[in-house]
């Protein structure tokens, strides 16, 4: 993990302080539980988030202190937020951040939880596998029909691209997990 022994303490995970683990060498292998979500969280973190903070932070400026705001920065801001939102998807997978019922999760037995979680990793998978079908359904017609932006020259097509693989990602990482926690409930030892 890290080399602070306060952020890799029981303590710090038990309040939500440590950084999320992940599991390399789970179902999938460490591309697709580490590098490639680690990959995707940085791009969301150091490009994505400062580019929004610094387009709003310009039409800000622009807006209230030159009576002027730029039209563009509002579809710029939206755009690569929904990049953010859809970057962050693969990481909070791998490291199994998302949201569940808690009060109810934690009193569940091993095996129950485990069906709970391949069950909840189905539904995911079906809802992603949907959204990229849909955007790769649509790719061609965006190409063909110059989608863009209206207020700046941007098409929308390479956003769709990387919403739909991204998707596409998050249905392969739910898939496996949704295998290996069917395997852990039916386990004669079903892992916590």
């Amino acid at each position: 993990m890290n080399d602070d022994p306060v952020l890799d303490s029981q303590d710090a995970r038990d309040q939500g302080l440590a950084p999320p683990a992940l599991e390399p060498d789970a179902l999938g292998g460490r591309w697709l539980n580490a590098g490639l979500p680690k990959l995707l969280r940085d791009i969301a973190a150091f490009v994505l988030l400062p580019l929004i903070v610094g387009v709003i932070a310009v039409d800000v400026v622009g807006r209230y202190f030159f009576s002027h705001p730029f039209q563009w920065s509002q579809e710029i801001a939206t755009l690569a937020l929904l990049m953010l939102f859809v970057a962050a998807i693969p990481f909070t997978t791998a490291s199994n951040g998302h949201v569940r019922t808690e009060s109810l999760y934690e009193k569940y037995p091993p095996r129950v939880r485990a069906a709970t979680d391949a069950v909840g990793a189905l539904c995911g998978a079906v809802f992603m596998g949907v959204v990229a079908y849909w955007q790769f359904r649509e790719l061609p017609g965006m190409v063909a029909r110059d989608e863009g932006a209206e207020f700046i020259d941007l098409p929308y097509w390479p956003i769709s691209l990387f919403v739909a693989l991204c998707m596409l990602f998050g249905l392969v990482q739910l898939l496996l997990r949704a295998v290996q926690r069917a395997r852990d409930a039916l386990a004669p030892e079903a892992r916590p």
